[in-house]
C-alpha cells in the first residue's frame, strides 16, 4: 500500500496505533480539541524525524498514516475554539511553519554549524535530502490543509513553506561554504579524480531550489563563480598546452575536455549552465589561441594540408572551429593554399617546352578530387569551404598556359577540350567503370571556366574530328559527356553537339537509303561509297575546296547528288574532301595491299593508275589543291618507311615543285593492312585563334537573343539595368563585355528591335 494515498472522506477511520498515543475528543457534539490533536500531530512529525536517523523502512504504517491524515481532516473540517481569526486551519498552518522551524534549528543547524570543506558538503546534501523527504511526508499528510486553507487564502503552499524556512534559517549561513565546496569537488574531477555526481547533483539542486521558483539563488551563489573559475582554469591549460604541444595534440586535448565538460553539465549541473559553461570553455581553449593554431608551424592548418593523410586532425579542427562559429579564417586558409598548389602547377606547365594537355588537366583534376573530397567529407560541405575551393580554382584554371618564350600558348578551356578528345580515343584503355566518374570530374573542372562557349568551340571541333575520322568511335561514351555538360549548363549549350551525334545516325539510315536506291536503280559503283551528310548549323566551319575529283570517285558523288536531290527538297551538298577516308588496293611486287588513306592521299594515288610517273606540279594541277595540302600529303607517302608507296628523286623530308614521283613497285609490308600516317600537323596559334575568333563572333548573337528575350518580358528598362540584367544572364557561358553588350544594343537600335525613349535616352524600350 502507498504510503501517500489520499483518505479524504474516511473520517471513521479508528485503527490501534502502537507508537502514536491518539487524541482523544468528547464525540461528535463537542468540539474537538485542538492542543490535543497537534499534540498527536506532533508525535507523528517526531516519529518521522526518528525516521530519518534510524534507517527505517517507512516512518508511519498504513493505520498511523490514516490517523494522522484524518486528524488534520477534521482539525480543518470542524469547528476548533482556537481564539484566532481563521480557526483551526489557520492555526495548524502556523503550527506547521513552527514545527518545521523548529526541527531545522534544532538538527539542522547544529548539525551543519561544525562542518567545514568536504564534511560540509556531505552533512549538508545528507541534510537537504532529509529536508525534502520530511517536507514530502508532510505536504501529503496535510494535503487538506493546503487544498482548502492555502488555495483559498493566498497563502504559500505548505512545500513552499518548507523550502523557505530552510532558506531563512540554513542556507544563507552555508551556502557560501558550500558553494566553494561544490566548486572544490568540480576542480578535482577536472583533474581526473573520481566524484560522487549524485551527491553533486543533489548539493546543486539546493541552490536551485532556493530560487523559490526562480533561479537568482542558483545564478548568484554558485553558476557565477563556476563560470568565474571554468574560465580561470582553462585559460592556465591552454596557456600551457599552446607552448607545449602540436595543432593536432592541443585540438584532442581541447575535443576531450569539451566532452568531459559536456558530460559534467548534464549530470548535475542545471540546463541552463551548460551552454554557458561550454562557451566559456571554447572561448579559452579555441577562440583564444585560432589564429595561432591556424598558423602553429610544422603543425597547423597547411601542414595538415600538405601531408595529405590528416583527415581526422581537418575534421577535428574543422568542429572546433564550427563550434564557435568562426570557420572564415579557416575556410580562406584552405583558399589561399589550394590557389597556391594550383599556380604551382600552372607556372610548372610554363616552364616546359610543349604544352601537355593531358598531363596538365591530369594533375588539376587530381588536385580538385583531393580538396573537394575534404570539402565534402572533413568540411561537411560547408558553403564558406566550397566558396573556398570555387575560389581556388576558378583563379588558377583561368590562367593561361604560356611556354617559354611565349612559343605556344593555350587557354585551360582548350586544353581540357584536348584532354577530353584523348579520352575519347582511348576509351577502352579508360574503363567503362572508371569512365563516368572521369567525365563527372572534367565537368567540374569544366564549371570553372569563366568562358565555357570557348570550350565549346573546341570541343565541337575536336568532336567533328573524332565522328568523321577517328577509326574507333564510342557514342555511348560521347553522348554520356554531352548529357553531363547539358546537365550543368542546359539544353541550349549542348544543343549543336547533339546535333552532331545526331548527324552521325541520320547518316547511317541514309547509307542504307542509298544502297537499296543503287540496288533499285541497278546502279554498278565501282567501290563501296559510305556518305556523311551533316547539318551546316550544327558543326563547325569547315574549308570547302575545289578539289578536280578522279573519274572514279565522282561517279559515286554524282550518284549520291541525284539520290540526294531525289528525297529532300532545296537542300544543297558541298563536299568536304579534307575529312574524308578511304581504302585504296594496291598490287606491288610483293602481293596485294590494303592501303587506309584520307581522301587526298587516295586522290594522289589513283592519279598513277594513268601515269607511271608524275612531278609535284603535275599532280597539283591535276587535283586543284592548294601547295601546302598536296606537299604535306605527298610526304606521308614517300617519307615514312612503314608506308613509302611513292618513291620520288627529291628530298624525302620536303617536297619540291620540280621533285618526280612514281609507284614504289617493290613496296614490302608483313601486314596486310597498312594505314598512311599523317603528317603531323600541330594546331598553330593561328588556327587557335581562328577558333577564338568564331567564339567571339558567335557571342553577338548570344547577346542578341540575351537583349532581345529580357526586353520582349520587361518592355522598358533603364540602359544600366538592362545592362546587369544582361551581364547576369550570360555570365554562366562567358564573361560579357560591357562594350561589346553597348554596341549590340545600338545594333538592335539600329534594326529597329529596341528604341530609346523620346524624352529620356537613358531607357531603352522594346520594339514590338
Amino acid at each position: 500500500m502507498p504510503f501517500f494515498q489520499s483518505f479524504i472522506g474516511k473520517t471513521d477511520a479508528k485503527k490501534d496505533v502502537q507508537t502514536i498515543e491518539k487524541a482523544t475528543g468528547s464525540g461528535k457534539q463537542e468540539a474537538p480539541d485542538f492542543e490535543g490533536k497537534w499534540k498527536y500531530l506532533q508525535q507523528g512529525f517526531n516519529k518521522l524525524i526518528d525516521f530519518l536517523d534510524k534507517n527505517m523502512s517507512k516512518p508511519f504504517d498504513y493505520n498511523e498514516y490514516a490517523d494522522l491524515y484524518s486528524t488534520v481532516f477534521n482539525l480543518c473540517t470542524q469547528k476548533v475554539d482556537t481564539n484566532k481569526k481563521g480557526g483551526a486551519t489557520e492555526l495548524l498552518y502556523d503550527r506547521y511553519r513552527t514545527c518545521i522551524s523548529d526541527y531545522l534549528k534544532s538538527l539542522v543547524v547544529v548539525a551543519l554549524k561544525e562542518k567545514q570543506g568536504d564534511g560540509l558538503l556531505m552533512e549538508a546534501v545528507k541534510r537537504w535530502r532529509d529536508h525534502q523527504l520530511v517536507v514530502r511526508y508532510m505536504v501529503k499528510l496535510y494535503n487538506y490543509l493546503d487544498r482548502y486553507y492555502t488555495k483559498h487564502n493566498n497563502r504559500d503552499d505548505l512545500r513552499n513553506v518548507g523550502l523557505k524556512c530552510y532558506q531563512e534559517l540554513v542556507y544563507g549561513s552555508i551556502k557560501k561554504d558550500m558553494a566553494q565546496a561544490l566548486l572544490d569537488k568540480i576542480y578535482k574531477e577536472r583533474e581526473g579524480d573520481l566524484i560522487d555526481r549524485s551527491m553533486m547533483k543533489d548539493g546543486i539542486t539546493l541552490f536551485i531550489e532556493m530560487g523559490l521558483g526562480s533561479l537568482n539563488a542558483y545564478d548568484e551563489d554558485f553558476e557565477r563563480t563556476l563560470l568565474q573559475n571554468t574560465q580561470s582554469y582553462y585559460s592556465i591549460q591552454s596557456s600551457k598546452w599552446i607552448a607545449e604541444d602540436s595543432c593536432p595534440d592541443y585540438m584532442k586535448k581541447t575535443e576531450e575536455k569539451l566532452e568531459s565538460e559536456e558530460r559534467r553539465a548534464t549530470a548535475y549541473l542545471h540546463t541552463n549552465t551548460k551552454p554557458k559553461l561550454i562557451s566559456k570553455v571554447q572561448d579559452e581553449l579555441i577562440r583564444k589561441h585560432q589564429t595561432t593554431l591556424l598558423n602553429m608551424d610544422g603543425s597547423g592548418l597547411v601542414a595538415l594540408l600538405k601531408t595529405g593523410d590528416k583527415h581526422e586532425d581537418l575534421s577535428r579542427m574543422y568542429t572546433l572551429f564550427d563550434r564557435i562559429e568562426s570557420l572564415q579564417p579557416m575556410s580562406e586558409k584552405l583558399r589561399d593554399f589550394i590557389t597556391e598548389e594550383g599556380v604551382k602547377i600552372h607556372t610548372n606547365q610554363c616552364q616546359q617546352e610543349n604544352i601537355d594537355a593531358k598531363g596538365y588537366i591530369e594533375e588539376l583534376l587530381k588536385l580538385h578530387l583531393t580538396y573537394s573530397k575534404l570539402v565534402n567529407i572533413q568540411f561537411k560541405q560547408n558553403p564558406l569551404f566550397l566558396d573556398a575551393l570555387r575560389d581556388a580554382f576558378t583563379h588558377f584554371v583561368n590562367l593561361e598556359v604560356v611556354s617559354p618564350g611565349d612559343k605556344n600558348r593555350s587557354t585551360t578551356a582548350e586544353l581540357i577540350s584536348t584532354y577530353c578528345d584523348s579520352i575519347m580515343k582511348e576509351v577502352d584503355k579508360v574503363g567503362e567503370e572508371n569512365l563516368d566518374e572521369l567525365l563527372e570530374n572534367i565537368v567540374k573542372l569544366f564549371g570553372y571556366l569563366k568562358d565555357k562557349d570557348m570550350f565549346l568551340a573546341f570541343y565541337r571541333e575536336h568532336l567533328s574530328k573524332r565522328l568523321l575520322v577517328a577509326s574507333r568511335l564510342n557514342l555511348d561514351a560521347e553522348r554520356n559527356f554531352i548529357g553531363k555538360l547539358k546537365m550543368r549548363m542546359g539544353m541550349s549549350f549542348t544543343q549543336k553537339l547533339e546535333g552532331m551525334i545526331k548527324d552521325k545516325s541520320i547518316s547511317e539510315n541514309l547509307r542504307n537509303d542509298f544502297k537499296n536506291y543503287t540496288t533499285n536503280k541497278s546502279i554498278t559503283l565501282p567501290f563501296d561509297f559510305n556518305p556523311e551528310v551533316l547539318t551546316l548549323g550544327c558543326w563547325p566551319q569547315m574549308k570547302i575546296d575545289k578539289m578536280t575529283i578522279p573519274q572514279e570517285l565522282s561517279v559515286c558523288l554524282d550518284t549520291f547528288k541525284k539520290f540526294y536531290d531525289s528525297i529532300t527538297q532545296q537542300r544543297k551538298l558541298d563536299w568536304i574532301h579534307s575529312l574524308g577516308t578511304a581504302i585504296v588496293t594496291g598490287r606491288f611486287s610483293a602481293g596485294t595491299k590494303e592501303i587506309s588513306t584520307n581522301t587526298y592521299q587516295a586522290c594522289i594515288l589513283l592519279l598513277f593508275n594513268n601515269q607511271a610517273e608524275m612531278t609535284f606540279q603535275d599532280i597539283q594541277n591535276s587535283l586543284n589543291l592548294p601547295p601546302t595540302e598536296i606537299k604535306r600529303n605527298l610526304l606521308s607517302l614517300c617519307a615514312t618507311k612503314a608506308a613509302n608507296l611513292l618513291s620520288t628523286d627529291g628530298n624525302k623530308k620536303a617536297v619540291n615543285p620540280t621533285d618526280k614521283f612514281t609507284v614504289n613497285a617493290d613496296f614490302e609490308s608483313p601486314q596486310r593492312r597498312i594505314k598512311i600516317p599523317n603528317v603531323v600537323v600541330h594546331v598553330t596559334q593561328q588556327q587557335k585563334q581562328d577558333i577564338s575568333q568564331k567564339a567571339q563572333e558567335e557571342r553577338k548573337y548570344v547577346i542578341d537573343a540575351a537583349l532581345v528575350r529580357i526586353m520582349k518580358t520587361r518592355k522598358i528598362l533603364k540602359y544600366q539595368e538592362l545592362m546587369t540584367e544582361t551581364i547576369k544572364q550570360l555570365s554562366s557561358h562567358f564573361q560579357p563585355d560591357p562594350k561589346l553588350i553597348k554596341r549590340r544594343v545600338e545594333d538592335l537600335i539600329a534594326r529597329e528591335y529596341l528604341e530609346r525613349d523620346a524624352k529620356d535616352s537613358s531607357t531603352i524600350q522594346y520594339v514590338a
